[in-house]
């Protein structure tokens, strides 16, 4: 009977930590770029997860993409609402929030570079060495319904050897 007291604890635990949601990064730069590109209810923010092969593919990809010369320390990631075919104007929207906004400069614009992916990169004078990129998939993913990720990516110069 003794474990009868500490067994209530432990099921009260599990309970609480299975209804607790993941803690969000706090980067309101990329928040604040996805709610004015691609704005909920229409589109959907992607719990962590949610397509983690796509998501980890698109950032593999991103970072081959820039010769590595940069890495991935910031994400957040939305499903496209279903039948999505406006790619340019969200990446239109992004680039107006990162350059009238945030005051960013166009570093990269491989908008039809690829064959699975679009990109922007915008890099920002405060002299903090931020970049911030927006990635699209060209094609719907499997078994969502017709939509399509959209990555908002935070990179930092990667360490030289």
């Amino acid at each position: 009977m003794k474990c009868r007291p500490l067994v209530v604890l432990l099921v009260l635990a599990c309970c609480a930590l299975a209804s607790c949601k993941t803690i969000e990064p706090a980067n309101s730069t990329l928040k604040d770029m996805q709610k004015w590109a691609t704005p909920e209810p229409r589109d959907r923010v992607s719990p962590p997860n949610e397509q983690r092969r796509a998501k980890a593919a698109m950032v593999s990809w991103v970072e081959q993409y820039l010769k590595h010369e940069y890495r991935v320390v910031g994400q957040r990631f939305v499903l496209t609402e279903p039948g999505f075919t406006a790619g340019a104007s969200i990446g239109s929207k992004a680039h107006q929030f990162a350059t009238q906004n945030l005051g960013g400069t166009m570093l990269v614009e491989g908008w039809y570079d690829d064959d699975n992916y679009r990109l922007f990169l915008w890099t920002f004078g405060d002299g903090s060495k931020r970049y911030v990129a927006f990635v699209l998939t060209r094609d719907f993913l499997p078994d969502t319904g017709e939509r399509r990720l959209v990555g908002y990516l935070e990179l930092v110069p990667a360490a030289k050897n």
